[in-house]
């Protein structure tokens, strides 16, 4: 041992002897602790740190430093890790009558009682109850400045009680809901990039704890925001937590539900975006409401600058006019529109051959005529995989379908008609083609 060391420990030794402390003593006992602190010699620095600890009144601590409390849990965490049975439970009670005394003399019930039970749930997490509590009352008393690491904690207790089936999945949504608004403000305001990053990791670990439980289900989310959206209905943060809540569902179901479609209109109309308007669109797509989703997937192509997402939106409102509304002309419009946008969008092409197949078996008057028009369909299939190969599968298995219905060398004989001859299919369709039979 150091002859300093041994100095101050025969210091202390005679102090406690003493067994009468005035104010000096106070002061002496905190520097020799303090040297053994610096030298991190926490075991030797524990007998004096404890004298301390035990007679920091209110008076003293008026005249003091906190560095009793904020160096003592290093002190008790090492002590802790070096003693066995009750010697270390009592060590562990020491350290968190810490966070009590700190309070009790210091306040700031809001940053050490979340500390403590930071504590409680390392040392005895058998005692969830009781750090549950802590971490309610401390995120009660601080609200949207509660640490990160508090925050955190209280999503992953939560969870575990709620697994237990000791709160409700009511109780446990708004918990995850509170959190999540704590945490995005934290994420706004703060403007240290090291400690952005990390809330931003706290953020996302809360997120994925909740999505990936059973809380997360859309029947709970829908009847928990319900009311708070009835009751504030232009709320945009509210609408927003809503729509990402219902958004990470694995079904149709909560993308489709009312609550959803309100809430995604409400942030639409305070932040128009391209990407929100489809949402919107695609979503009354499914729901068959194809006026309103007609309406949004205009509006979303309108606000999109990128030819190849603008083609997509051209070629999905092209599907909405064929398959929910049964109008020819405009699919195909809509299709020769993704063309513009993306002269690869070969499902444009897909979607043409597809329409003229199920639109155009009037054209014709003759059953010659009639069976002009698969020419033209198996055209689009061929342009199709031209453009796109990875569509070749699909589009082989419908030129060879469509095919099987060219008019014969025989049918052709009687109208006159060579092949590779041009011909027009009319009525609403009014393109050419290419004149080609089977035998």
């Amino acid at each position: 041992m150091k002859l300093s060391n041994l100095i101050l420990m025969m210091i202390a030794g005679m102090l406690f002897s003493a067994g009468v402390f005035a104010q000096d003593d106070f002061t002496v006992n905190m520097s020799t602790y303090t040297e053994f602190y610096n030298q991190k010699n926490y075991k030797d620095a524990y007998p004096t740190w404890k004298w301390c600890f035990d007679n920091c009144d209110d008076k003293v601590a008026e005249k003091t430093t906190k560095n009793v409390f904020i160096q003592g849990p290093t002190i008790l965490e090492n002590v802790i890790a070096t003693r066995e049975g009750e010697a270390r439970e009592a060590a562990i009670d020491t350290l968190l009558m810490i966070y009590d005394k700190r309070i009790r003399l210091y306040g700031q019930e809001g940053t050490y009682l979340g500390s403590k039970a930071i504590m409680l749930n390392k040392y005895r997490p058998q005692n969830y109850v009781e750090v549950y509590d802590m971490l309610a009352r401390t995120f009660e008393v601080a609200g949207n400045s509660t640490a990160y690491g508090v925050l955190k904690l209280y999503m992953v207790v939560a969870l575990n009680r709620y697994n237990k089936e000791e709160i409700s999945k009511e109780v446990m949504v708004n918990i995850y809901s509170a959190i999540s608004d704590a945490l995005a403000e934290q994420l706004e305001k703060e403007t240290k990039e090291d400690k952005k990053a990390k809330i931003a990791d706290a953020a996302t670990a809360v997120e994925e704890l909740f999505v990936t439980s059973s809380a997360a289900d859309c029947k709970s989310i829908i009847d928990v925001f319900s009311p708070k959206f009835e009751a504030d209905p232009t709320n945009v943060e509210l609408a927003k937590k809503i729509v990402n809540l219902l958004r990470k569902g694995n079904s149709d179901e909560c993308k489709l539900s009312d609550l959803y479609m309100r809430a995604a209109i409400v942030m639409y109309e305070n932040e128009k975006s391209s990407a929100a308007a489809h949402a919107i669109g695609q979503a009354y797509f499914k729901r068959g409401e194809s006026g309103k989703a007609e309406q949004y997937y205009n509006e979303a192509i309108s606000l999109e600058e990128d030819g190849s997402k603008k083609a997509d939106m051209y070629y999905e409102l092209g599907l909405l006019y064929f398959t929910n509304m049964n109008n020819y002309a405009k699919a195909r419009q809509a299709a020769r529109n993704a063309l513009s946008a993306d002269p690869n969008c070969g499902k444009a092409y897909m979607l043409i051959g597809k329409v003229y197949a199920a639109g155009g078996k009037d054209c014709g008057e003759s059953a010659f005529e009639k069976k002009c028009l698969y020419w033209l369909v198996v055209d689009q299939f061929q342009k199709a995989k031209n453009v796109d190969p990875s569509l070749a599968s699909d589009a082989n298995q419908l030129i060879a379908r469509y095919s099987e219905h060219f008019p014969s060398e025989q049918d052709a004989f009687w109208v006159d008609m060579k092949a590779g001859q041009t011909v027009t299919i009319g009525c609403w369709i009014n393109e050419t083609t290419t004149a080609r039979f089977i035998k």
